[in-house]
């Protein structure tokens, strides 16, 4: 393990070998109103629990609204961004592991219930509750500071209980899971349109046609609703099924390009690697250390 530090500054996960150690935890402090500026997908599990204030965090094609003492969970691969909302700044602790940190409590409790349990979702933990995890996530803080050669256990211990007690929470406690947000959604059946029909020719005109609304509106209210601009979260949802594509079969680039709706090869790359920061045919390449 190596020593990681609380930070008030982006984290942005979305490129190979960005996370270099197992684990990682931070505590970090956004002020209201900042978003994130790039899109994350990454190839580690990602959970974020708020202390204080109030964000909207969208993955995939659902939109959440996070507040006090609510935790998200993001699998690796989830297309993500969070907005940070409310009159007051935002902190909250994140904390990253990699698929093989589950292979010990998978031996305990089981494949089925870790798998079901560790799904994209929001659990709001009981406020009895509240100050048992965040003294759990701050023992893991000080421990990832390497604090000495019992640093790597103390933090293998403390990752098993938070997850043991995330699977308590939702098998146990009632009124854990937080509803996707009602308020948007339109913008939602609009992002679950896209997510399911990548492929297809989609414009911006032909969804504000489906869906009865105003081209300037869907626009507007999609970027305010998801953090992502209408092309943007296409693009990235392309360029998601892309990276499976690229790993789990031997279809040429340019093929690929074509089955995720892309009518430009030489587009696809750019895009590819503006969003992944390398280019298709070294990803692919790279899918050891993805």
């Amino acid at each position: 393990m190596k020593k990681n530090k609380s930070e008030n500054i982006p984290v942005d996960f979305s490129i190979l070998n960005d996370m270099p150690t197992d684990f990682k935890i931070d505590r970090i402090t956004r002020e209201a109103g900042f978003q994130m500026k790039t899109s994350h997908v990454h190839p580690f599990y990602d959970i974020t629990y708020l202390i204080n204030g109030e964000c909207t965090c969208f993955v995939n094609h659902s939109i959440y609204k996070l507040s006090k003492g609510d935790l998200i969970i993001i699998p690796p691969g989830d297309i993500h961004r969070s907005t940070f909302h409310g009159k007051i700044p935002v902190e909250r602790y994140v904390l990253s592991f990699r698929e093989e940190e589950l292979n010990w409590i998978r031996s305990l409790i089981g494949d089925e219930i870790v798998s079901k349990s560790l799904k994209t979702g929001v659990i709001s933990i009981p406020s009895k509750r509240r100050d048992y995890i965040e003294a759990l996530l701050n023992k893991l803080l000080f421990e990832s500071e390497g604090q000495d050669i019992l640093s790597p256990a103390f933090i293998q211990a403390g990752l098993l209980e938070l997850l043991l007690f995330m699977i308590r929470c939702q098998q146990y406690e009632n009124n854990v899971y937080k509803e996707i947000d009602v308020d948007n959604q339109l913008m939602q059946e609009i992002a679950t349109y896209i997510y399911e029909h990548y492929d297809k020719k989609i414009t911006l005109d032909d969804m504000a046609e489906r869906f009865h609304i105003s081209r300037s509106y869907l626009s507007k209210k999609f970027k305010q609703a998801t953090g992502f601009g209408f092309k943007e979260y296409l693009v990235n949802v392309r360029i998601k099924n892309a990276c499976r594509l690229l790993l789990e079969t031997n279809h040429s680039i340019t093929d690929i390009a074509f089955e995720c709706g892309f009518n430009d090869s030489n587009y696809f790359g750019d895009a590819f690697r503006r969003i992944k920061g390398i280019a298709p045919n070294k990803y692919r390449r790279n899918k050891e250390a993805i």
